[in-house]
């Protein structure tokens, strides 16, 4: 599963471009959920704090390309639910309990 995770983020970082069909965009968004659940488990394991700020932003900013493509509102809800979780590690990355949370947050949202 942490391959499969892996392998959709750095798509997603490397620039594919934004899709436009609603199947493509739910994988992306629950990718980007599933990449952020990990980095919260490595945050509230005491991951660095700097490394934990500067992904989820990145993690945010693919969010960012992607929301406007969506036009599903409960898919778009999603996003922006993802979008809020990585925000808490971005102000906070060293709060090891709220990382714990975040971490459970994006699980659901992932699944």
């Amino acid at each position: 599963m942490r391959l499969v995770v892996a392998l959709c983020a750095a798509c997603l970082l490397a620039g594919c471009g934004v899709p436009q069909e609603r199947a493509d965009q739910a994988e992306d968004v629950h990718a980007v959920a599933a990449e952020g659940a990990l980095l919260a488990h490595e945050a509230a394991e005491g991951s660095l704090e700097t490394f934990t700020a500067e992904h989820a932003q990145a993690l945010q900013g693919l969010l960012r390309e992607l929301q406007p493509a969506i036009e599903d509102e409960r898919l778009s809800r999603r996003a922006a639910a993802v979008d809020a979780a990585l925000g808490r590690l971005v102000e906070d990355p060293g709060d090891r309990r709220q990382a714990y949370t975040v971490e459970r947050r994006l699980r659901e949202l992932a699944g």
